[in-house]
């Protein structure tokens, strides 16, 4: 079941931001740490039964209250997909729709979080920042050792590693739109990597101050759902450029897809929202009266 909720909350975006970087691909796997906690840090017994107990009771909410609108959504992309002459304007505004339901999931991990982070002991703490350390190398080696060719050649092989799941094969002229595309990104990557590297030294300051078993009170909550309010202006205008390209690109490749591409993504689409539709929970009964 964890691993379907892992699915639960990464399959739309990665649906929406297929490969783009924008948001989730980047930056939102931070903020699930409280759920991924375990590959951080070795908890003790009395810290992993009550992250179970926690996380029990967020996937009984999440499979009522988020997964029939993330079916919803998804129908939604097949209907906008199935009219065709698809544009960036209406993927935005599909995204947006996927983005005010993380926001929504992110509130209401709050609590939960704080309690979990607010139970680890300094070992803890130092095992955590190591392990910072270790994925900001392994991206940093990813993101911006090399050649500017090569960095390209790595940002191409991943989109479209992401879009073969979705289209199967490329033809030959959209790969050059992914080419295309990838040479028209604004860097962001060294911003990126600073700024995740600014938010984890904020989260590991926070938990130098904790005490008594409690964090320092509504320090947490702007960690997990604005992290983007510390952006400058102009990572932030390199951000929304390269989202507005990543879109344009995604809208070209539907509207222009195969037969056999086009038959694939809704096979796809219809897929992954009947896999919500049937991990959904019923809603809860109203009390008697």
């Amino acid at each position: 079941m964890r691993t379907l909720f892992r699915l639960c909350l990464m399959g739309l975006a990665t649906l929406l931001l297929a490969g783009c970087g924008v948001r989730f691909a980047y930056t939102q796997l931070d903020w699930l740490l409280p759920w991924y906690l375990r590959d951080f840090v070795t908890l003790q017994g009395e810290q992993r039964s009550a992250l179970d107990q926690r996380l029990d009771r967020l996937l009984d909410w999440h499979c009522r209250e988020q997964l029939p609108d993330y079916a919803a959504l998804l129908r939604d992309t097949r209907t906008a997909v199935d009219e065709g002459a698809l544009d960036a304007q209406r993927l935005d505004a599909l995204l947006a729709r996927g983005e005010g339901l993380w926001d929504v999931l992110m509130t209401a991990v709050v609590d939960d979080a704080e309690a979990l982070l607010a139970s680890l002991d300094d070992a803890q703490v130092a095992e955590l920042a190591a392990a910072f350390e270790r994925r900001n190398a392994k991206a940093r080696k990813e993101h911006l050792e090399g050649s500017a060719e090569h960095l390209h050649a790595g940002r191409v092989e991943r989109m479209e590693k992401r879009l073969r799941d979705w289209f199967g094969r490329l033809e030959d002229p959209q790969r050059e739109q992914v080419a295309a595309w990838s040479r028209a990104l604004q860097p962001t990557a060294e911003d990126w990597l600073a700024h995740r590297a600014a938010w984890q030294r904020a989260l590991l300051d926070l938990l130098g101050r904790r005490a008594g078993g409690t964090l320092p009170a509504g320090e947490l909550e702007p960690l997990l759902r604005t992290p983007q309010a510390h952006w400058d202006a102009a990572y932030r205008a390199r951000v929304t450029h390269n989202r507005a390209l990543t879109l344009s690109l995604l809208a070209d490749l539907v509207n222009a897809a195969t037969p056999r591409q086009r038959l694939r993504l809704r096979a796809e689409l219809d897929k992954l929202a009947s896999q919500f539709e049937r991990l959904a929970c019923a809603p809860s009964l109203p009390a008697p009266a």
